[in-house]
């Protein structure tokens, strides 16, 4: 694949998980993947992308995972680390 398919295939994942959020925030579903390109091609990677995005991405998109206290710690240290420089 080239960089313009790989182009096409990941922004079809990101406006998947953008139109799901929209969606949850408007209590509607979404429908069909929106028209990316008239080159076959590139429409046709975009759709792969979008429907590559598996349940989980969404719900991660729609309400991100809290980091865990440990997790949160070491974030806290890195920030303090870097203001220190």
């Amino acid at each position: 694949m080239g960089r313009n398919w790989d182009w096409s295939f990941n922004h079809g994942k990101q406006r998947r998980l953008e139109a799901e959020i929209l969606a949850q925030k408007a209590g509607t579903t979404v429908s069909q993947p929106p028209l990316h390109s008239h080159d076959g091609t590139m429409q046709s990677q975009f759709e792969k992308g979008w429907h590559s995005v598996t349940p989980v991405e969404i719900q991660h998109a729609i309400m991100p995972p809290t980091p865990s206290i440990g997790e949160a710690l070491r974030q806290n240290k890195r920030l303090r680390d870097l203001l220190r420089i």
